[in-house]
């Protein structure tokens, strides 16, 4: 019996048999009716998908065989590798390498063996998808494409078999850095929201109170801020450009710069707060030189407990107000804070103006401050937008209500809204709706403006 030799390139042969992770694997389907298909083509009983390791033959799939491995030395697959193309014995008793074979001349009897080589795409040959039969014979033109075309086969099944293991590696890769980052950004979620009024605090601000804040993402550019300085209470309400985390770094600065502005410097004039925070904001994101275009729109209000007045100012931002069963919206100026927007051409900076209402002990106005998320939503059987009027009219309606009944209303309503077109969340949302405590009695004057407009719901 002849011994085949090792291959020329052994070391790296092996390399790419155990890349495929195939050895010593249980049988699988794909491969078991490969070998049976070959085994009906070629008319042999036996056929064997041999995978040809350091001292060993093993059969991933076969069919005639009881054995699952042999020796590597008694292996007629261990000649066949050698070789590029199909490896025919028509009577391996009459062939000098084989003919003292223990496959020849033990039980199973082997006098004909055909093996096409496994030939990766790099040029090693792994093992072979080989047909043998106990009785010589030969193997026609069709039978011996058929073989070389199955062999090929085996090939694509094993590379598929890398692809989607490289697919999955890929896929638990990416799995795992979605879980770190969703995990930071919960964690950010945290601090955003660690870093919003208490609620006792909103709680002396107003008689009743409800914020409904949804971001786009689990963090968002929307924001709410309130202080006191001076028996003074400001809000803020803002919306960022962007959403996820960009809209959240916006918010951070925002929030940051506002604790300065008003806090710190104690402004507390709607109009030189939207005006100072433009500054700020445009100066830390080095807006006059560079390409940056971030910014926010907002509106701020001011509650003067001595004055009996609040204040509105707004940067892109409209407010709504209810009193006596008529709603008033008042129009902020139309440009945001940052960005660089067009801005006076003497001074550099953006004039913002404010509007004030002068309220007293009685029916105290109910008051909303939002976002643009909620009424530029698309959604109902048309697929518009929600729309402000239809947002007034859907406060107007509501305003007595109990403010935790009012949150619960709207927030149905948006999500019915989108559902009814299919439509995902577009916009981070928020919309506050509050009413200030009582002021004491005065001769109630509200300041007249083109700004303000008066509809009855």
């Amino acid at each position: 019996m002849k011994v085949a030799p090792i291959t020329k390139n052994e070391s790296e042969r092996l390399q790419a048999l155990y890349r495929y992770h195939i050895m010593d694997t249980d049988f699988e389907k794909e491969f078991d009716e490969l070998i049976q298909l070959a085994s009906h083509i070629c008319e042999t009983p036996i056929s064997l998908m041999s995978m040809v390791a350091e001292e060993r033959q093993w059969f991933k799939a076969k069919v005639g065989m009881e054995a699952r491995e042999t020796p590597r030395e008694v292996a007629f697959c261990a000649h066949a590798i050698h070789d590029e193309d199909l490896f025919i014995i028509n009577d391996a008793t009459q062939d000098d390498r084989f003919h003292d074979n223990p496959l020849v001349t033990g039980k199973h009897e082997i006098q004909f063996y055909a093996g096409m080589p496994l030939t990766t795409p790099d040029g090693f040959n792994l093992g072979t998808l080989c047909v043998m039969d106990k009785k010589p014979r030969n193997l026609n033109e069709q039978q011996k494409h058929a073989l070389k075309t199955l062999a090929s086969q085996v090939i694509a099944q094993l590379e598929l078999r890398v692809k989607v293991k490289m697919l999955d590696q890929e896929k638990e890769s990416i799995a795992r850095k979605n879980r770190a980052i969703t995990d930071s950004i919960r964690y950010a979620q945290r601090i955003q929201s660690a870093m919003q009024p208490p609620q006792t605090f909103m709680d002396n601000f107003f008689e009743g109170l409800f914020v409904l804040n949804q971001p786009k993402d689990i963090i968002g550019g929307d924001f709410y801020w309130m202080t006191e300085v001076d028996n003074k209470k400001v809000i803020v309400v803002a919306d960022c450009t962007g959403h996820g985390v960009p809209g959240a770094m916006m918010s951070m600065l925002g929030n940051s710069l506002l604790r300065d502005i008003v806090d710190k410097k104690q402004i507390t004039d709607p109009e030189k707060i939207l005006s100072q925070l433009d500054i700020e904001i445009t100066k830390t994101l080095n807006q006059t030189s560079g390409e940056n275009r971030d910014g926010m729109d907002m509106s701020v209000l001011t509650i003067d407990s001595l004055q009996n007045t609040i204040t509105f100012g707004g940067a892109n931002h409209k407010m709504v107000y209810i009193q006596n069963g008529e709603t008033f919206i008042i129009s902020g100026d139309r440009c945001g804070i940052g960005g660089n927007q067009a801005r006076n051409k003497k001074t550099g900076d953006l004039t913002f103006t404010s509007y004030t209402l002068d309220i007293s002990e009685g029916d105290i106005p109910t008051f909303y401050l939002f976002t643009d998320g909620f009424r530029d939503q698309f959604g109902g059987k048309e697929n518009r937008k929600f729309s402000l009027s239809r947002l007034a009219t859907l406060l107007n309606t509501n305003h007595q209500k109990p403010f935790e009944e009012q949150h619960q209303i709207l927030t149905d309503t948006i999500k019915s809204w989108r559902v009814e077109a299919q439509e995902l969340q577009t916009d981070d949302i928020l919309l506050l709706g509050f009413r200030p405590r009582s002021i004491p009695s005065q001769q109630q004057n509200m300041t007249t403006n083109q700004n303000i407009i008066a509809a009855n719901a």
